[in-house]
């Protein structure tokens, strides 16, 4: 079978592109042709992309919403030239037969996003030519007669879609993100706390891990007021990942717990803040199915997220809470109260890991490429 990869930028760093990454290793493992169509030439070499894949460049221009159209367009060019191929987009194109919803719902996004912007920023949001291109697509992808089968990240986003877009439920199929288990797994307590000594954690002091870039949507500005209230006054917060600082270190300072805040930036290696940190905390707006949140329960960090984040489906109290919204100040603090005083239990840690232990790349791929394998059949047989 020949497979057409659609994602705008392949080579970024994050959970999407590490998805394709295995994504397209796989299915070329498998003895599938795999073809990769990204915006623009790459900066480096394409090779990790796995031995057999090839990779092309679909011309774009613009700004933010340019590129996003001009990729939708230009993608759908250039594939009418290279027929014969299964399109399987991790972007909303404009002709693809298999779509990956692993970036959730816009539609859902913006609405979990406006009742924390003011009313100048609800009314930018929505006059905003991205967001009206990026809905326009969303629309039409749904819509599209040559889409025959929705992947979706986690039931939470299968949800979404079938309640915005009215698809079918037979036509979605949820399949999880995989796991590196030999990259994230737990740690015994006298490695535990050597690690948090190596990382420069202060002594005595429990860790609170936030994880992500994207600081706004990911919710810090709600952990520095929660972290001013806990009764802990040891606890500190680091937080892993790219960002503009200067507004959160305002913050912090307003807070009086600038102390207890440490920036340290996107990492290349995050299992070890997983295993040293008592909890990781991420009060997020919106998140299809937090990678974050996965790795850290692998790791045996017990977790505290949102009812809008799919990865919500691993959670349970044993190792984890789930709050009602971001911005609930009591219920946040007591959320984290409650998992730093488990958070370094060797149980709760091996609960927590076991949680998602079922989770692998392979069986990530082996069941795609079973969701490509039914929709090559039907596209066929049309």
């Amino acid at each position: 079978m020949k497979v057409a990869l659609l994602r705008q930028k392949p080579f970024a760093v994050g959970g999407a592109a590490t998805t394709l990454t295995h994504l397209a290793r796989g299915l070329a493992a498998a003895g599938h042709e795999v073809t990769v169509y990204g915006a623009g030439k790459p900066a480096g070499p394409v090779n990790h992309l796995g031995p057999g894949v090839r990779y092309l460049s679909v011309p774009v221009w613009g700004g933010k919403t340019g590129r996003l159209l001009s990729y939708a367009l230009n993608t759908r060019r250039r594939l009418q030239n290279d027929a014969g191929q299964l399109i399987f987009s991790l972007e909303r194109t404009l002709c693809q037969q298999v779509y990956r919803a692993g970036d959730g719902c816009h539609r859902e996004w913006l609405a979990r996003r406006a009742p924390h912007l003011s009313l100048p920023a609800r009314l930018v949001q929505e006059i905003s030519p991205f967001h009206r291109v990026m809905l326009s697509l969303e629309k039409r992808l749904f819509a599209s007669s040559p889409l025959v089968r929705v992947i979706a990240n986690s039931r939470q986003v299968m949800g979404e879609i079938q309640r915005h877009y009215h698809v079918p439920s037979n036509k979605i199929r949820v399949i999880y993100n995989g796991l590196d288990h030999d990259q994230f797994r737990p740690l015994a307590p006298a490695a535990r706390q050597a690690l948090a000594k190596r990382l420069g954690a202060p002594a005595g002091g429990r860790l609170i891990l936030f994880v992500g870039s994207g600081f706004a949507r990911k919710g810090l500005a709600f952990l520095l007021p929660a972290l001013a209230h806990l009764p802990d006054k040891k606890a500190h917060l680091w937080v892993v990942g790219k960002g503009q600082v200067g507004p959160y270190q305002r913050l912090a300072r307003s807070w009086g717990v600038s102390d207890r805040l440490r920036f340290l930036g996107p990492q290349t290696e995050v299992a070890p803040f997983y295993q040293a940190a008592a909890v990781l905390a991420l009060p997020t707006l919106y998140d299809p199915c937090s990678n974050v949140v996965l790795e850290a329960l692998a790791s045996g960090c017990p977790v505290l997220t949102t009812c809008a984040d799919g990865a919500a489906e691993f959670v349970n109290p044993v190792y984890g809470r789930i709050i009602s919204a971001p911005g609930q100040t009591t219920e946040l603090t007591q959320a984290l109260e409650d998992l730093l005083a488990i958070g370094d239990d060797p149980q709760v840690r091996q609960a927590a890991a076991a949680a998602v232990a079922h989770l692998h790349w392979d069986q990530t791929v082996s069941q795609t490429l079973a969701v490509l394998e039914e929709a090559a059949s039907l596209a066929g047989s049309r």
